[in-house]
């Protein structure tokens, strides 16, 4: 079920997903969100399915998705 709510930047749309299942679909867009939703956030059951569907190994996929969010000022302190 997705519900909308809005904030002071606009609608808001909430559609069951989370973090994992976003960068899951951010990095391979044409995944099924249901299939992502039934994952319920565990990052093995997520790599096995994005698996079947890219060369990479369920290793690289998982250290992909698991991987610490990095801040703009990181990328300037690490690359100038």
């Amino acid at each position: 079920m997705t519900t909308v709510g809005r904030t002071r930047g606009g609608p808001v749309r909430d559609d069951g997903l989370g973090t994992l299942e976003r960068r899951a679909l951010t990095l391979w867009p044409r995944l099924d969100r249901s299939a992502l939703r039934r994952c319920h956030s565990d990052a093995r059951r997520i790599a096995a399915l994005v698996a079947r569907r890219t060369t990479m190994p369920p290793e690289a996929i998982l250290s992909v998705l698991t991987m610490p969010q990095v801040s703009d000022d990181d990328i300037d302190a690490w690359f100038g």
